[in-house]
């Protein structure tokens, strides 16, 4: 039900309002000092960024990328330096290296001296354990904040050892000892799963146990 004063205020046409505009972003730095001496309030988090030599985005560019208002000329375009392969000469251990190199979807032809093709090389996708165990290319530091920053990360103490208490030592070990390493079975055990644990919260918790039964014998 409106009020008088809501209906006055209907009829006066005027609105009340607030003045948020003004109001800047307070940032939480979550205790880290570091970077909480090079942050500049003056400037915007993107400013700030950019200047410290951090990305905004992990994914890269934004979406659409980034308009140029002069398209690049023939002599100013970037060249492709690396010298041509000749994939008639590649070898079979060459011929993974190239398809590591390449993206589902692509693919390179693999001709001999008179043109007939060998075969065609695609590209693979990998699977999530490949992904993991891929090779991590190290990138060099640009700004010496980042720099900074690696150093504060490789001064970081070894992580708190697992502790297991002995009653969930005995509920794990009936587990492993009636289903073995059949999580999909423990996971439908209704005596022993009395929790309703998950899958992957089972394998989680065998495996913290049995890292934590390896380091008591160390």
């Amino acid at each position: 039900m409106v009020t008088p004063r809501q209906r006055r205020t209907q009829r006066s046409g005027r609105k009340n309002t607030r003045r948020t505009g003004d109001k800047a972003k307070r940032m939480s730095f979550q205790n880290n000092a570091y970077l909480k001496a090079h942050w500049d309030k003056k400037q915007t988090l993107k400013q700030n960024y950019k200047r410290l030599g951090l990305s905004t985005r992990l994914n890269g560019k934004a979406t659409g990328g980034e308009e140029k208002l002069y398209a690049d000329r023939p002599d100013e375009a970037p060249q492709d330096t690396t010298e041509p392969v000749e994939l008639a000469e590649l070898t079979e251990e060459d011929i993974e290296k190239v398809k590591q190199t390449l993206r589902p979807g692509e693919g390179l032809i693999q001709r001999d001296d008179e043109g007939n093709i060998i075969r065609i090389i695609t590209g693979e996708k990998m699977d999530h354990n490949e992904i993991l165990d891929a090779p991590v290319v190290p990138v060099e530091a640009k700004t010496d904040f980042v720099r900074g920053l690696e150093a504060q990360a490789a001064n970081v103490g070894p992580k708190a050892k697992v502790h297991v208490s002995s009653s969930e030592s005995a509920w794990l070990d009936k587990l492993v000892a009636k289903h073995g390493d059949d999580y999909q079975a423990m996971f439908w055990d209704k005596e022993l799963n009395i929790n309703q644990l998950t899958v992957a919260k089972l394998k989680k918790r065998i495996t913290q146990y049995q890292k934590f039964l390896a380091s008591q014998q160390e």
